[in-house]
C-alpha cells in the first residue's frame, strides 16, 4: 500500500468503521466504503489539512473512488 493510500485509509476510518486494509484504490467511497455525502464533506476538511490542498464541497461530492481522490490530491498539490 502506498503512503497516500495509507493516509487516506486512516482519514476514512475516522468517519467510517471499516478496516483500513479493506480500502483499495478501486473502492467506491459510497458503495464499498459506505460514506454519506456529509461524511465526505467532513472528510474533505481533514484531507485539505493533511495534504495542503483546497478540496471544495462540489469537488469531493463528484469523486467516486479512492483512486479518483488520490488523483485529485496529486493534481492539486
Amino acid at each position: 500500500m502506498n503512503e497516500m493510500l495509507e493516509q487516506l485509509a486512516e482519514i476514512i476510518t475516522n468517519y467510517i468503521d471499516i478496516d483500513p486494509s479493506e480500502i483499495k484504490p478501486d473502492s467506491s467511497l459510497r458503495g464499498d466504503i459506505g460514506m454519506s455525502s456529509l461524511d465526505m464533506i467532513n472528510m474533505a476538511v481533514e484531507i485539505e489539512d493533511t495534504f495542503g490542498i483546497s478540496l471544495p464541497n462540489n469537488d469531493i461530492i463528484n469523486i467516486s473512488t479512492v483512486e479518483e481522490l488520490m488523483k485529485y490530491i496529486e493534481d492539486n498539490k
